[in-house]
């Protein structure tokens, strides 16, 4: 495929920066579709392995969407398909299964989920009406999405955004407490893992726990992609941004969209006629400011859309930034299946797997560029993704197209912590990645 030279034309505005395609023979429709997949029924939640009990209910005014935005240059086309979900298993056979209905080459559909720990995880194996209702609406949603195909406009831009905090602590001082070290984990007070007599924790002083850490650095970028229809209607917005969906914490019985769910049904209300999609970022170590279950927070819906609705206002300034121009530039899509090192810990499990697959997939149209990982990368790491791209607006795509768990920094698995506890990869596999991604990203002229 003729990679396209810097197509976009940049100009800043408020803050943020719209950009415009010259004419250069290719014509980008667009379509979007949602379906409600909110279940009707008590199905189990993940996120959280302290549930003991599937959920009891929505919370009012709640509800969960399967969204595809297609693009299509008249050679090639791409599907972005995102769900208000968590941890979907089987992403190659749901991702098989649109491609046989509308005829997209499985390496360009992108199946991602919003990482919302207040839903339930789709999994092609367990055969609940639920999950074929899942499965039923993802070829129609696409192909919806396909007969909506038209001419866009497009522009891209990004804001900033304090709703998420890095959640890795180190205890200043030593303390003893019956609270355990996650209480959405597992808790001595509550779910699956209650006991009668709790006992006292001891925790010394240097560890690394989860909690809110008002010091440490997230990725506050709040990345806007708007498409307009060729005659400037509102069609579709893209909402890239890195933080978990943990609001609401274990003790959550309840489905609901969390923060991103509020967050988008916002800007659909803020601009009739416009598709929102949200596409969770590096999000490994960031959480939102207020985690149910976490410093003694409570599960508050109205806290969740309270932040929902904080970055879907600055969400929105953004929008109303940017002039969406005609684009005319080629679709490209590229994949590369690498071999990250496994953790020492796991390979005596099976002494030939050796290295854990991950595959990551590029796509550019001019100068917008978006690149995936199958599971949660530390921020740092996205940042450092972004800035590699060779394109202006580069956008990271978290867990899409499957999922490895934990990537972190290296340094974290110095420090401790949840999140290097529980990934399968070696310390130094950010450093294999990151080689690996620069090698797929050269292939980008």
């Amino acid at each position: 495929m003729r990679c396209v030279q810097t197509l976009f034309a940049a100009a800043v505005l408020l803050g943020a920066t719209s950009v415009a395609l010259p004419q250069t023979g290719a014509v980008l429709r667009a379509g979007y579709a949602k379906t409600d997949i909110t279940p009707a029924e008590p199905v189990k939640m993940a996120g959280y392995d302290m549930r003991g009990a599937p959920s009891d209910g929505v919370h009012p005014r709640e509800k969960l969407y399967l969204r595809a935005l297609v693009l299509d240059d008249g050679r090639t086309r791409v599907a972005f398909v995102e769900a208000d979900v968590i941890s979907m298993k089987g992403h190659d056979t749901w991702r098989k299964k649109v491609a046989e209905a509308t005829g997209i080459p499985i390496e360009n559909i992108l199946l991602g989920d919003a990482h919302n720990h207040s839903a339930p995880s789709p999994n092609p194996e367990n055969k609940t009406n639920w999950v074929r209702q899942f499965g039923e609406a993802l070829p129609v949603t696409v192909k919806q999405a396909i007969a909506r195909l038209e001419p866009v406009r497009i522009a891209a831009g990004s804001g900033r955004s304090r709703i998420a905090m890095n959640r890795r602590v180190v205890r200043a001082a030593a303390y003893d407490s019956t609270l355990t070290f996650d209480e959405n984990a597992r808790s001595q007070s509550f779910g699956k893992y209650k006991v009668d007599k709790p006992v006292t924790i001891h925790e010394p002083a240097g560890v690394m726990r989860l909690g809110a850490n008002p010091a440490g650095s997230i990725d506050d970028e709040v990345q806007v992609v708007r498409l307009d229809t060729a005659s400037g209607k509102p069609l579709a917005v893209m909402i890239h941004y890195a933080c978990h969906g943990t609001s609401l914490g274990g003790r959550n019985s309840k489905i609901a969209g969390e923060w991103m769910g509020r967050m988008q049904k916002y800007l659909e209300e803020q601009f009739p006629g416009v598709g929102a999609m949200f596409i969770q970022g590096a999000a490994g170590d960031i959480n939102p400011r207020v985690v149910g279950g976490l410093d003694g927070a409570p599960d508050d819906i109205h806290i969740t859309w309270a932040l929902g609705e904080e970055i879907g206002r600055e969400a929105a300034r953004v929008y109303r930034t940017l002039t969406p121009q005609t684009p005319a530039a080629f679709i490209e899509v590229k994949n590369k299946d690498m071999q990250l090192p496994r953790a020492y810990r796991e390979l005596f499990d099976n002494f030939e797997k050796t290295a854990v697959n991950v595959l990551v997939t590029a796509v550019r149209i001019g100068d917008l560029m978006w690149v995936t990982f199958p599971g949660e990368l530390f921020h740092v790491i996205g940042q450092r993704l972004k800035a590699a791209c060779p394109a202006t607006h580069a956008h990271f795509m978290g867990y899409t197209n499957g999922y490895v768990g934990y990537l972190p920094e290296q340094k974290a698995f110095a420090e401790g912590g949840y999140e290097p506890s529980v990934s399968h990869f070696d310390p130094i596999a950010e450093h294999v990645f990151m080689r690996e991604v620069s090698d797929l990203l050269k292939q980008f002229r």
